[in-house]
């Protein structure tokens, strides 16, 4: 019977075992990674010996805990057990913060879809109204050519503030994800607003401001007025939506109450 520990497999036999590609073993084979221990010098074809099956399976749990191959190859060689308790803590830890984030990301993408499907009604409709909103939380972006940069502005809807000459750049943020970023976190206090939606690009949206503004009368007490501030958020924008002409952002118009507060 053939001794188990004279085994050896052929790159495409061990590519197979593990369900990948024969370009990732040459990979990392020029890496240093994992090099096979014959190789034929007439048709340079790779074989691995036994136990390097085992170091293919170390790399593949070390890639699933986002090792690069550069940690991968300072880690591998002359570990024991105390640097490798330190090392395999440090990146479960790394891994876990990612699995967070992740979390984060999805409910924040489902978030935005379900207020695709809530908003889009009144939006068709193409009508203004009053609305109560609660405490609005969000962080400002340095500036209109970083929005693109950061990563905030493809998780939550872009709040834009109005308020005279002044045009501040944000993302809102869901009231679940406020304490993530508690630092950097600005809110806007509960108001009534009036509403309304504009379509298509952002250039003319100043010429919705002035339509919502003409039909205030009807829907505001006599002594209330609209005050300064007008926020726009990001109903349909670049991120679902490639045609500039199907963008969707709501306006909010602060409303001024007679006793002069928000509410």
């Amino acid at each position: 019977m053939k001794n188990y520990y004279d085994k050896t497999w052929k790159i495409g036999e061990l590519a197979k075992i593990f369900d990948v590609n024969v370009q990732l073993l040459r990979h990392y084979d020029k890496e240093g990674l994992l090099v096979p221990d014959i190789r034929n010098p007439e048709n340079k074809w790779r074989t691995y010996r036994y136990d390097q099956i085992y170091t293919l399976g170390m790399i593949r749990f070390l890639r699933y805990l986002d090792c690069s191959l550069e940690e991968i190859g300072d880690f591998m060689p002359g570990r024991n057990a105390q640097n490798a308790e330190t090392f395999l803590n440090e990146k479960i830890v790394q891994t876990r913060k990612k699995y967070e984030k992740i979390l984060i990301m999805e409910a924040a993408v489902r978030d935005r879809f379900e207020r695709i499907r809530s908003e889009m009604p009144y939006a068709e409709a193409d009508q203004t109204y009053v609305i109560s909103e609660e405490q609005i939380d969000y962080i400002e972006t340095a500036g209109l050519e970083d929005i693109f940069a950061d990563e905030l502005f493809y998780l939550y809807p872009t709040l834009v503030l109005y308020e005279g000459d002044n045009v501040t750049f944000a993302s809102r943020i869901r009231p679940e994800d406020a304490g993530v970023y508690k630092e950097k976190i600005c809110t806007i206090p509960p108001s009534d607003y009036l509403v309304g939606f504009h379509r298509g690009a952002y250039e003319n949206i100043y010429d919705t401001f002035e339509k919502i503004r003409q039909t205030a009368g009807g829907l505001l007490d006599e002594d209330d007025e609209i005050s300064g501030q007008i926020l726009t958020i990001n109903i349909i924008d670049q991120l679902v939506e490639e045609n500039r002409d199907n963008f969707i952002t709501k306006v909010m118009m602060r409303i001024r109450h007679k006793d002069g507060g928000a509410l």
